[in-house]
């Protein structure tokens, strides 16, 4: 295995789990050059991709046509400011127990849950 990689996968993957704002793969690599400036952008964008498959770092596709990533994988969800574009991290207890019953009522497993509320942000009003 070429440690170089797994340095800079690591890089990149703590990179983004200390930015709490949803960045697109752009914002990442800018963030990601003033860690390591050695590192270039086909590989934040290849390690990326690899995190995503391997399950730690979810991808946020958006009706913007923009992806947004998240270090953050445990259960939660997302809500899109329609004006300012954030997203914002959504953790609703509430929605777990509304997302068990539908399992149980229709004998499903669910393994993955991708929901965006959109609207207008409590900053835009």
């Amino acid at each position: 295995m070429n440690t170089r990689n797994t340095k800079q996968k690591e890089i990149i993957l703590n990179t983004l789990r200390q930015m709490h704002s949803h960045p697109t793969i752009m914002d990442l690599y800018e963030q990601v050059q003033k860690v390591d400036s050695s590192i270039g952008q086909a590989t934040v964008y290849r390690n990326v991709s690899k995190l995503v498959e391997e399950g730690l770092v979810m991808k946020i596709p958006t009706n913007d046509g923009v992806d947004h990533y998240d270090g953050d994988c445990t259960n939660h969800y997302h809500f899109l400011c329609q004006k300012c574009h954030k997203l914002y991290d959504l953790y609703d207890e509430s929605f777990q127990s509304v997302l068990r019953k539908i399992e149980k009522n229709n004998h499903f497993k669910v393994n993955r849950v991708h929901l965006i509320l959109e609207g207008i942000c409590r900053d835009c009003e």
